[in-house]
């Protein structure tokens, strides 16, 4: 059984950090899972907040944090990817837009096989009134086709903020200089190119998007 990383960056997220905590604590995983928090340089009291809850659910759960070296998502991903321990890496956002209660479904999507990609999708059922602005949705469509066309497989949303890959497959797409040549601030094209390149399968997940 493939173990789980779950990576959560999180800058100025203060108000969220115990609230993922205590969802994710009581979700239900086929395996060994431990939880990552990957802090901003935030201006609130998010890394506080995230030393507090690891000292008080340490009995309860594995969690591990650190701090980011740069700036931006996707430095804060890689940072997390680049110490987690287990097989499976997944990406879940600070606020909470997606909610924990789904990642299973994302880990049962990867748990086929390690040439699995799994891409959340927010475009498929309808969201929650003031989720996403007008403008963003009419982005999210358009670089859904546009990595369609790229990719040759029909995506409904690319920005989606929950990703699952192998950590040996994040180690080659890192290996292959593509992170370095697409100066991605927010991770996404580089995960779903970069699994392109090496011939994975993009499995799209649908999840209830939130305010």
């Amino acid at each position: 059984m493939s173990t789980l990383s779950i990576v959560v960056p999180a800058r100025n997220e203060e108000k969220y950090i115990e609230k993922i905590v205590q969802r994710v604590s009581v979700v239900s995983f086929p395996c060994e899972y431990e939880l990552i928090f990957v802090e901003g340089h935030s201006k609130d009291k998010t890394v506080d907040e995230i030393r507090r809850v690891t000292e008080e659910y340490r009995n309860k759960m594995n969690i591990r944090y650190a701090t980011q070296d740069g700036v931006g998502k996707a430095d804060a991903i890689w940072k997390g990817f680049s110490i987690a321990n287990n097989d499976i890496l997944m990406i879940l956002d600070a606020d909470l837009t997606v909610q924990p209660e789904d990642l299973p479904k994302f880990y049962q999507a990867a748990a086929i096989g390690s040439d699995i990609f799994v891409n959340g999708s927010r475009l498929v059922y309808p969201m929650e009134k003031g989720a996403m602005r007008p403008l963003n949705y009419l982005g999210n469509k358009f670089f859904a086709v546009l990595l369609g066309v790229i990719t040759r497989q029909k995506m409904t949303d690319t920005l989606c903020g929950t990703k699952v890959v192998y950590r040996s497959q994040f180690q080659k797409i890192k290996d292959s200089g593509l992170i370095e040549k697409l100066s991605d601030p927010f991770c996404d094209f580089s995960l779903i190119l970069g699994a392109k390149k090496f011939g994975l399968k993009i499995v799209e997940v649908p999840v209830a998007y939130k305010k």
